[in-house]
Formats: structure tokens, sequence, C-alpha cells
């Protein structure tokens, strides 16, 4: 996903020299997850000639928003206390965070 917010509209081989910068990744290894993520919705495609062009189909905010709620609904299915107060103490070494987070409860109860 990385490599498409990055360049979107990219074909395979240019998603496939974005990621072997960090790690190598065998053409058609790259071209399986592509067709995944396009199959589960998270990315789609366009024909152009003999190749396919992807893009994202989330922002990466969007998509970071969208894993991080799917975790903690899960979480949120056993008991919610620990995980609560985890987070707030995760959040509590920065005043900034504490207050935003008051502020958005207190937006939550009106």
């Amino acid at each position: 996903m990385k490599a498409l917010w990055q360049a979107p509209g990219a074909v395979a081989r240019d998603v496939r020299k974005i990621i072997s910068e960090e790690k190598p990744a065998a053409a058609t290894t790259v071209l399986t997850v592509l067709d995944r993520l396009a199959k589960k919705g998270l990315v789609y495609r366009r024909r152009e000639g003999r190749r396919y062009k992807f893009f994202p189909a989330l922002s990466q905010e969007e998509f970071e928003r969208d894993v991080t709620r799917s975790i903690l609904e899960g979480l949120m299915e056993q008991e919610s206390r620990p995980i609560l107060s985890t987070f707030v103490d995760l959040v509590s070494h920065d005043e900034d965070l504490l207050d935003e987070l008051e502020a958005m409860v207190r937006r939550k109860r009106r």
C-alpha cells in the first residue's frame, strides 16, 4: 500500500522497484499481492494497453483509521476496562493528547 500511496497509478514493475528498496520482492509475489488487494477492494486497477495501473482505493489516513477501528472493535469484544485503562496510560505522558481525548469524550456525550 505504501508504494501505491507514493506512486498512485504505478504498474506492477514500478511497485516492485519501490518495495525492493527496502526488501527484495519477486515480480510474481508483487502481482499476487496486488491482485489480492484488488479483490479485497483496497486497490483498484485500470488496464492501459497490455498492463494494469494500480491505484489505492483509500488514502493512507482512511486505511489506518479502518485498520485501527477493526483492531479496537476486536479488542472491545472482550472486557473493555483494561483496554481503556491501557490506552489512557499510553497517552497520559502528553498533556495535549489528554486534553484532546477529554474533548473528544465531551463531544460524544452531547
